[in-house]
């Protein structure tokens, strides 16, 4: 996910045909705003909270045009369910750097 000079590959995503540019973008944000919420929930071993939070992302992601958040999404869940810490803070990191690198492109 780095380009050759080390820097975090930008990934461009263009809105599906029926949602406009501005929800889209706005869910973005929506998901950047809940990383931490996300983190605070793993710190207090809050895996029902994670495990919503990882199902909301799996369902929402692709009808966004975020293909993959919902697999993001599924990998938290999947940690809740199994209540596994180190992999929820390892499915925080991807998350966020996932976040970091999506822009969304009008078409």
């Amino acid at each position: 996910m780095f380009d050759e000079q080390g820097a975090a590959a930008r990934i461009l995503v263009h809105p599906p045909e029926d949602l406009p540019y501005k929800v889209v973008v706005a869910y973005l944000d929506k998901c950047r705003q809940g990383v931490q919420a996300f983190k605070d929930g793993i710190e207090r071993f809050d895996f029902d909270f994670a495990g919503m939070y990882g199902h909301r992302m799996k369902g929402s992601g692709g009808a966004y045009g975020f293909p993959q958040l919902s697999e993001i999404g599924a990998s938290i869940e999947e940690a809740a369910d199994a209540r596994n810490g180190n992999a929820l803070r390892n499915c925080a990191t991807t998350l966020e750097a996932h976040l970091d690198s999506v822009e969304v492109v009008e078409i």
